[in-house]
């Protein structure tokens, strides 16, 4: 099939969702038409116009083949070099591991609309805060930094790109029931306002989502509320104003990682014990281990076209994450002995921020300019309490609180009595991104395309911490900016109406966090010595599509500069600096394809051999799968739908620590390798269409059963140095065993 990709097979080609000019619209529908062609049922997709290596994974995938449960990262995990560890079932907590080419979250962007979003300590994100499934219509995996027009904090790794679902055209209530493995209820209720004349063909689509689960692991319950509503409303001829509003919260036990002590012990679907009076003292009751969020997501957009091919595209937005952890719970000592201690911890944000690009189109190429402007306050606080004696909301300043120490340092907000005594950490981190960017798409010939672009960005920290991140506890205001201009170069060559080749030369950025550009003994700050960090990808490939057959190939070769490393630790435990070391070479190939058999059958495969090593140890990069593969079936005629897909995540390297890449052996005293697997998922389901004036329209019902083949797989996460206490102290994910789905939806 790979070799086929590069051989044009000769049929009337379908239209590309992604071809210039063309405009998809998100709208879900209960009964979809049939899929008759490879172009419409495959589960990953490349567009003929790509300038670097990309998956699109559409509606019909993300509302028939994958759990409604789902998170983007559980959706994103079929496409070639993506692995996703989720440990209490799809979307049920949050992904552990969610890599694209081994790059780990935080090294890339995820957007949403075109709006990137995430955390500002680390550029993470968290995957069951904001979108669940039913609020996506595609989810896009882009394998590179993008061309200069690509905006994020994390441009370094590629991007995630997640886009809502549009209200639909006619005027329906659907209401979607769903229920599963360990009593997960969802319940989902959509309404569409259809097509307003009266206000110039405006729409709206609201919808309310409850769901609840006891989870895969013990203790692991969730519950989530989310409220959605996007509205569109078309001013003239040419522009259309979007609103759009979603809020989510939720609540959750929130256990780590296990031992196979404990797998032997307690089972493999282990996570945290019961309050009860036996489990008081027990650092694994679920009393002293969960987490309460609160996010919402805000956007009003402007897209219009000006006239002689210019087109002006704004966005501007607000988003705001909430999160108050209880983690880290310990047996107290001293005057404490007999009482339960432990910590609280917060991590919340409001970011506003603007999103405006201008283009012309004409026969002689593409102009785009535009910047990106972001600024976010991120309050972040861990305070000790005593559960026996002040309760779980309260902080503690008596004589038994975890944090209490003298004034290290000389800093008086630690004394007795003072806003920091309690507090490990107590701080504002400010943070501010500007991207101006400009790209020009030269069209040389009516089949070759040259882009070439640049992109200057700036992200700049402000902090202002009374009591830094640090065991020494000082007190810091700093401020600290990193910047760079970041070029890239694309050719686009058009084979002929199906087949196209493409070649990418472009650099990704990605700034210090927040840890390596402050925490260290204030006297040390003059010691740091990080930069951002830099990718180079050089990627070439091909894509083929036709109606029986599609496919697409690429290689790439990174050039990963200045990896962020701790110095040796001080008196106090704090690193005497972070640096950085030379980096690392990421390679590797990927291709996915989909043939159509026939009586709606089409065969689905992709895959991928991904390889990173350190420049100066030789070592084997962490968390990078050394290959990837997906195979499967999908069917859709006479109103039912199936799909069978089996996923394959290879084995990546564990090191108990890394501190310098550059020297040999990199710093480690032991590595293990995690283990390969494979997970089938599969999907059945019926739908039916009425008549277009009944009031009943239409209903569907599928059943979704994740882990099909019920394997037991246990990721291995960190070891220990010693490999003799490997069976207490090395950490695994274990993967939830076979789960299902059975959901029903109506149109109304």
């Amino acid at each position: 099939m790979l070799a086929a990709a590069f051989v044009p097979l000769h049929a009337d080609p379908a239209p590309d969702a992604g071809d210039k000019g063309s405009v998809v619209r998100l709208e879900e529908f209960e009964v979809a038409a049939p899929r008759t062609s490879a172009l419409t049922s495959a589960p990953t997709d490349s567009k003929l116009t790509i300038t670097q290596p990309q998956s699109v994974i559409g509606l019909e995938y993300i509302s028939n083949a994958v759990a409604p449960t789902a998170d983007y990262a559980t959706i994103a995990n079929i496409a070639p070099s993506v692995a996703n560890v989720e440990t209490n079932g799809p979307g049920l907590s949050e992904a552990k591991h969610t890599t694209i080419r081994g790059i780990d979250d935080g090294g890339y962007n995820v957007t949403f609309d075109g709006i990137p979003f995430g955390d500002y300590n680390t550029f993470t994100h968290h995957t069951t805060s904001y979108f669940p499934a039913k609020l996506l219509g595609q989810v896009i995996v882009d394998r590179g930094p993008g061309t200069a027009s690509t905006i994020g904090n994390a441009t370094f790794g590629g991007t995630m790109m997640l886009f809502s679902k549009d209200p639909r055209t006619e005027m329906s209530f659907v209401p979607t029931l769903s229920y599963g493995s360990w009593h997960t209820e969802l319940g989902h209720f959509e309404a569409n306002s259809g097509l307003l004349s009266s206000l110039n063909n405006a729409s709206v689509i609201a919808s309310y989502q409850r769901m609840t689960t006891d989870g895969y692991r013990t203790n692991s319950d969730l519950q989530r509320d989310t409220y959605y509503v996007k509205y569109l409303q078309p001013i003239g001829k040419n522009t259309t104003l979007t609103v759009l509003s979603s809020v989510n919260k939720i609540a959750f036990g929130n256990p780590s990682t296990v031992t196979q002590q404990q797998i032997d012990l307690f089972g493999r679907n282990f996570g945290l014990k019961d309050n009860n009076a036996a489990n008081h003292l027990d650092t694994l009751n679920r009393k002293y281990n969960y987490q309460q969020k609160k996010a919402d997501f805000e956007y009003i957009g402007l897209d219009s076209l000006l006239g002689n091919g210019w087109r002006l595209e704004n966005k501007v937005y607000t988003y705001y994450y909430d999160n108050e952890s209880h983690e880290k719970p310990k047996v107290g000592s001293g005057a404490a002995a007999g009482t339960m201690l432990g910590s609280v911890k917060l991590n919340e944000y409001r970011t506003y921020g603007d999103t405006f690009m201008i283009s012309n189109e004409s026969t002689v190429g593409t102009f785009k300019a535009g910047l990106w402007y972001d600024t976010t306050t991120n309050h972040r606080y861990t305070y000790g309490i005593n559960y026996d004696t002040t309760g779980a909301e309260q902080i503690d300043l008596t004589a038994t609180a975890l944090y209490q120490a003298a004034a290290p340092g000389g800093n008086p907000a630690t004394l007795p009595g003072a806003p920091g005594y309690d507090y490990k950490y107590l701080l504002v981190d400010k943070d501010t991104s500007f991207q101006p960017f400009a790209e020009y798409d030269w069209h040389v010939t009516p089949a070759f395309d040259l882009d070439a672009g640049v992109r200057y960005q700036s992200f700049k920290r402000d902090m202002n911490a009374v009591v830094n991140q640090t065991s020494a506890r000082q007190a810091l205001i700093d401020s600290r900016t990193d910047s760079d201009t970041t070029p890239s170069v694309t050719a686009h060559y058009t084979i002929d109406k199906d087949w196209a080749a493409y070649a990418e030369v472009a650099q990704g950025f990605q700034a210090p966090s927040e840890a390596n550009a402050f925490y260290v003994n204030n006297s040390n700050l003059g010691s740091i010595n990080i930069k951002p960090e830099l990718s180079t990808n050089y990627q070439v490939g091909t894509v083929f599509k036709q109606d029986r057959f599609n496919a697409d190939f690429d290689a790439y070769y990174i050039d990963f500069k200045n990896y962020a490393y701790n110095g040796p630790a001080d008196s106090s435990g704090d690193p005497l600096y972070y640096g950085i070391a030379k980096g690392a070479y990421y390679r590797g190939v990927e291709a996915e394809a989909t043939y159509f058999l026939g009586g709606g059958l089409s065969a689905y495969v992709n895959g991928s051999i991904n390889q990173a090593v350190f420049k100066g140890s030789g070592l084997n990069v962490p968390t990078v799968p050394n290959s990837t593969a997906a195979v499967g079936f999908i069917y859709s005629q006479g109103g039912f739908f199936s799909s069978l897909t089996e996923k394959y995540v290879g084995s990546w390297a564990v090191y108990n620590t890394i501190t310098n890449p550059d020297i040999p052996g990199a710093g480690a005293a032991r590595e293990a390798d995690s283990m390969s697997y494979w997970l089938g998922d599969f999907s059945v389901g019926y739908g039916q269409k009425f008549d277009h004036s009944a009031w009943f329209k239409s209903y569907k019902v599928r059943l979704q059963v994740s882990n099909i083949f019920d394997k037991k797989v246990q990721v291995l996460d960190s070891i220990g140095s010693n490999v003799a206490a490997a069976y207490t102290t090395d950490a695994f994910n274990v993967l939830p065993g076979r789960n299902y789905f059975l959901t029903v939806s109506a149109e109304f």
